[in-house]
């Protein structure tokens, strides 16, 4: 499979990419995150957090 020129890397990705995601990280106490990905670009984060009641 040929690597597009587009693709993004964690050294090219866009710093305001990164800082949606570093708060993502920050903001859930249980859960998990998803980083949805289109023609090599993040296009999406979804956040599905985990409410602990015991």
């Amino acid at each position: 499979m040929a690597v597009s020129s587009n693709m993004n890397t964690p050294d090219n990705l866009p710093p305001r990419v990164w800082e949606k995601i570093e708060a993502a990280i920050r903001t859930v106490g249980y859960g998990s995150i998803t980083i949805i990905v289109q023609d090599g670009r993040v296009i999406q984060i979804e956040i599905n957090e985990k409410i602990r009641l015991v």
